[in-house]
């Protein structure tokens, strides 16, 4: 465990590291040297080294409730520890993380747990993006990294962030049923609520045109002005999703810093609306025509479509972060997959800065 730093300090200085790589890749986009063969190599080694230092710098973070739900579920850890609770495999449909945190609990302790648990939050983002940039995974992972959400999934919404990458990197293998599907039950056995993100990715391997996804997004918007809250609290007071959890987000009393309004979240759906624009301009606008894209903007529409519904929610970032984890990827993609411009390292700068200007106002400006 990391106790030598103030707990009041942790989460600021990963702030500061991603600050910092913020500005290393803006200069090396504005420099236009963002594709030269030294800087990818220099880029590889820097990245491999930021991986590891933030899964050991957040896996093993000390347990204090500065990181939200941590000491939550080191309570849960503790109890399991000391027999006070038996074990229960299917315990809120979660198996794969009761049988994790059941397993570190019996043959070793909570600093290994948490920090397996960021190992995968982490390492799986990392892995699929290496399977999607390849050499030039870096940049997009710093995008990834300053999203103002990233820190707080791997310390607070710790199964939603685990499940999240796994899923994520279940997308990857598109091409490979066998593996997608091994990793999406994995996935689910972590968090259930990634079941939105999948079945909106059934839809969408099947339905492909995006314009019908887009008119969903626009119609679910108009249908929560509307409505109101409505359809949100037939949701919750349905069996539709049997889900103790779920009624809970609808209902519940949400303090979670920038969530704690509730309302009709203006400035979340404008957040949520970047990315649609962007996927819009690339696929209607340049005729953008990458199936693997295509798929992921689809998947977005219909899962933050679903969040739009229940916007005035108390806990609704725990529906809308689920199209969320996918904006990185919508934003940067297209720019590392086809040469649009000639100057497109600096179209990539002005798009890494851009996306964290939101970040960058709530940790430093707020």
């Amino acid at each position: 465990m990391i106790d030598y730093i103030p707990t009041y300090l942790y989460t600021d200085y990963f702030n500061y590291l991603v600050f910092a790589l913020i500005i290393v890749a803006a200069f090396e986009c504005f420099s236009g040297r963002l594709f030269k063969p030294e800087v990818r190599a220099v880029n590889n080694i820097i990245g491999f080294i930021v991986i590891i230092a933030v899964i050991l710098y957040m896996g093993l973070r000390p347990i204090s409730y500065v990181f939200g739900d941590t000491v939550n579920y080191a309570h849960s850890f503790y109890r399991l520890q000391m027999n006070i609770d038996q074990f229960q495999i299917l315990k809120d449909g979660e198996w794969f993380f009761n049988t994790i945190m059941f397993w570190f609990a019996k043959y070793s302790n909570v600093h290994f747990f948490f920090l397996f648990c960021a190992t995968t939050y982490v390492g799986a983002l990392w892995w699929a993006f290496k399977r999607i940039f390849r050499e030039d995974y870096l940049i997009p992972f710093i995008v990834v990294m300053a999203m103002f959400t990233f820190w707080s999934y791997g310390v607070n919404g710790i199964r939603n962030g685990m499940a999240a990458s796994i899923i994520i990197l279940a997308l990857t293998f598109r091409r490979n049923i066998t593996i997608m599907v091994i990793l999406s039950i994995l996935g689910l056995g972590i968090h259930k609520s990634l079941y939105l993100l999948l079945i909106a990715a059934g839809m969408a391997f099947f339905i492909k045109d995006s314009k019908i996804y887009f008119w969903i997004w626009v119609g679910c918007i108009l249908l929560s002005l509307i409505v109101g809250n409505s359809v949100a609290n037939i949701l919750a007071g349905s069996n539709l999703i049997e889900d103790d959890r779920f009624a809970g987000y609808i209902s519940g009393n949400n303090s979670e810093d920038v969530f704690s309004y509730t309302g009709f979240r203006w400035d979340f759906l404008l957040y949520s609306a970047i990315p649609v624009s962007v996927g819009y301009y690339f696929i209607f606008e340049e005729k953008y025509t990458d199936k693997f894209y295509i798929w992921l903007f689809n998947i977005y529409l219909m899962t933050n479509a679903f969040w739009v519904i229940v916007i005035r929610a108390s806990f609704s970032n725990r529906f809308a972060q689920i199209s969320w984890f996918l904006i990185p990827l919508i934003l940067i993609y297209p720019l590392f997959m086809k040469k649009f411009w000639s100057d497109q390292p600096i179209k990539i700068g002005y798009t890494v800065v851009i996306s964290y200007l939101y970040t960058f106002y709530l940790v430093f400006v707020s």
